[in-house]
C-alpha cells in the first residue's frame, strides 16, 4: 500500500503542479486513494497509476483523462466528482470526502485564502487582500 500511495502522490504532483512534499503535507493522500477505490471500478485507478510518465498522453486518453481530471479536482476541492463514462460504485457518487478534505483543498493555498468557516480569521478579514501564495 505504501508503494501505491507513493505512485499516487507522484502522479498527483505531476497533475496538480504541487510537489509531493506539499501534497503529503495535506495529510489526505491515503484518504484520497481510499475514496477513489470506493468510487471506481476495480483496477481503474491502478491503470492510471501504471500509465507512465507522459502526462499529455494520459490527459488525451479517453478512459484515463477524465479520471486524471477528477483527481485534480479532488486535490483542489476535497470533493469527488463523477468521472464521465465511469459508472458510480458508491453512494453518494460525488461530494466532499470529509471536513478535513475540504480544509486541505489546494484551492485555498492557491488563492492565498482560508477555508470558509473552518479557520478563524478575525473581524473584517474579508476586507483584506489575500496573502501571496508561496
Amino acid at each position: 500500500m505504501a508503494d501505491r500511495t507513493a505512485r499516487f502522490l507522484d502522479l498527483s504532483a505531476r497533475l496538480t503542479g504541487w510537489s509531493v512534499f506539499d501534497l503529503r503535507a495535506t495529510g489526505m493522500a491515503e484518504a484520497y486513494v481510499a475514496a477513489a477505490d470506493a468510487r471506481l471500478p476495480p483496477g481503474l485507478l491502478d491503470g492510471l497509476l501504471a500509465a507512465g510518465g507522459d502526462d499529455d498522453a494520459i490527459m488525451d486518453d479517453a478512459r484515463l483523462g477524465p479520471l486524471a481530471r477528477t483527481l485534480i479536482l479532488l486535490w483542489y476541492t476535497g470533493s469527488w466528482t463523477v468521472v464521465p463514462g465511469v459508472p458510480a460504485t458508491s453512494k453518494p457518487p460525488a461530494g466532499v470526502i470529509s471536513p478535513a478534505a475540504y480544509q486541505a483543498g489546494l484551492m485555498w493555498r492557491a488563492a492565498g485564502a482560508h477555508p470558509a468557516g473552518a479557520e478563524p480569521q478575525g473581524y473584517a478579514a474579508w476586507a483584506l487582500e489575500p496573502e501571496p501564495s508561496p
